[in-house]
Formats: structure tokens, sequence, C-alpha cells
């Protein structure tokens, strides 16, 4: 199988587990699983720059060129410490057609469909909504556009009168 691994620093700081650590988990992870890291992808620190999501885009970039079937993290932490993103990312992850894989043991049940944490069921079940929403919304055609009757008549239920203005009126000072 077709792997590409994602590392990412910690943004907590007192976190000692570096990018090269956690690839270097990855590559023995893979090699005893029999899977083909195709793409190592990362973010990581770099003086005077927050620690941003290149490395994750990247990833993104890979997956939509159709070049990997799955994707293998050091653990579900990777993504974000925040479980709301963590699954929102695994949904967009999934979404794409890819599989996710991580090192850690405790990861396994999670990553099933089926989740013990509630919680993380709830979120699921809103972004899967969510997605049924946004598939019926793009699959609506749009009105086709209303063209002006011949005459000059316009097929609307709007109607736009203008008023003169009248020098002293009482309303002017409460509209100005």
């Amino acid at each position: 199988m077709r792997v590409a691994s994602y590392v990412r620093e910690s943004s907590d700081p007192t976190v000692d587990r570096s990018v090269f650590a956690q690839q270097e988990e990855l590559r023995r992870h893979a090699a005893s699983q029999g899977l083909q890291i195709v793409a190592v992808c990362q973010d990581s620190r770099h003086e005077g720059h927050a620690l941003g999501r290149d490395g994750y885009r990247s990833l993104l970039g890979v997956i939509s060129a159709g070049n990997v079937d799955a994707v293998l993290l050091p653990g579900l932490d990777t993504l974000s410490s925040d479980l709301v993103i963590q699954e929102i990312m695994l949904w967009d992850l999934r979404s794409r057609g890819v599989r996710i894989l991580s090192t850690e043991p405790d990861d396994v049940a999670i990553l099933r469909s089926k989740s013990p944490d509630p919680a993380r069921m709830l979120i699921r079940d809103v972004l899967t909504r969510l997605g049924e929403h946004a598939e019926m919304i793009a699959s609506t055609p749009a009105p086709a556009p209303r063209l002006p009757r011949p005459g000059g008549e316009d097929d609307t239920d709007i109607v736009v009168t203008l008023v003169e203005e009248k020098a002293g009126d009482p309303n002017r000072a409460a509209a100005g």
C-alpha cells in the first residue's frame, strides 16, 4: 500500500518529539507493515515564524494527485490536540478517498467507524450530515435567470417607487 506520512511538531513547546523522531517511527512502522512511503509531509517550526500547516497542504496535494492510498500518522495528536479539529481533519481526509493509519495502538479503535467515544461519534454524525447537506445543495440546479417580458414589463414581485422629497418635510430630518 502506498502511503504519505505526515509529521508535525507539537504546538506545545514543552513536548520534545522532533519531526525527525516522528519520521523514523513512521519509517520503521511502514517497513514492518509492508507499507511504501511515497511522500513525507511535515510541519515544523522555523525561527521567527509560527507553526503553520504548509506540510498538511502539501499532503492534500499528494492525495489529490492520486499518488497514495493512505496517510500514516505517528498518532492522531499529530493532526491536532483538539478533538473537534482532529475529527474535522479525519473527515476531510476520508472524504478525499484515503485511509488513515496510525502507529499508536490506542488510535486503532478511534479510527474505526464506530469509535467508543460518544463525543467523537457526535462530531462524526454532524460532519456526515453537513456533507450530505452540501451534496444536496450542490445537486440542486440554480434557478434560471428571469428575462424581462417584451414591452419592458418585468415579471417580479418587487416594486420600487421613488418619491420626490419636499423641502421642509418633517420625515426628511429623521431619514437624513
